[in-house]
C-alpha cells in the first residue's frame, strides 16, 4: 500500500472513536456503561427503555447517572436511526448536562442482548459528511433552538453571547432574572 493511501486508510479509521459501552446487567436488570474521555469519565451509567414514548420521533433510550447525593439523574437520550449507506439500525443522541460546557455526541452500535459500543466522532468532520451520526438536522442551540426558534433553544433565548459572556439585554447579573 503505497504511503498516500496508507494515511488515507489511517485518518478514515480515526474519525470514529470508542469511548464507552453498555450492556444488560441481570442484577440491576438494567442495561449498564461507562464513557470515558481524556476530560470526562461516566464510570457507572444506566440506560433505561422509554416505556411511554409519544411518537415515533421521541427517544428511545434515556441515560442516568447516580450524582453525588444518590440521585439518579438524566443525562442523555438516545434515538433510533438507520444508516444510509446499509439501512443498519443505531442509536444517536447526546450526553448533557448544565454542568457540561459542551455537550458530548454519541451513536450506539450494537443491541440489547450482546451490548453496545459507545462511539463518538468530532462534529465538524460529521457535518463535512452530510450530518454524522444519523443524519440528524437541525434542532439543538447551536443550530437555531429546537422547533423553528431563534436565538437559542428556548423561548427567551440565550443569555450567552458566541464567547460565552453574559448578553442579558441591559441587565447586570446581579438583576433578577424572571422564569
Amino acid at each position: 500500500m503505497a504511503g498516500k493511501e496508507k494515511r488515507a486508510t489511517a485518518q478514515r479509521k480515526d474519525e470514529v472513536m470508542k469511548i464507552g459501552s453498555f450492556k444488560f446487567d441481570e442484577r440491576a436488570s438494567d442495561i449498564i456503561g461507562k464513557i470515558a474521555t481524556r476530560e470526562m469519565r461516566f464510570p457507572y451509567l444506566i440506560m433505561r427503555r422509554v416505556e411511554d414514548r409519544q411518537s415515533d420521533s421521541a427517544p428511545v433510550y434515556e441515560i442516568y447517572e447516580t450524582n453525588r447525593a444518590g440521585d439518579e439523574i438524566q443525562i442523555g437520550v438516545v434515538w433510533e436511526r438507520r444508516m444510509k449507506s446499509n439501512d443498519e439500525v443505531f442509536l444517536s443522541g447526546m450526553v448533557d448536562d448544565p454542568s457540561f460546557r459542551e455537550p458530548l455526541p454519541i451513536a450506539l452500535f450494537g443491541d440489547e442482548t450482546n451490548g453496545f459500543d459507545v462511539q463518538w466522532r468530532r462534529e465538524r468532520e460529521r457535518e463535512a459528511q452530510g450530518g454524522g451520526f444519523g443524519g440528524r438536522n437541525g434542532g439543538g442551540q447551536r443550530s437555531g433552538g429546537f422547533g423553528g426558534r431563534t436565538g437559542g433553544g428556548f423561548s427567551g433565548g440565550s443569555t450567552a453571547g458566541p464567547d460565552g459572556g453574559y448578553t442579558g439585554g441591559g441587565r447586570s447579573l446581579d438583576d433578577e432574572v424572571p422564569f
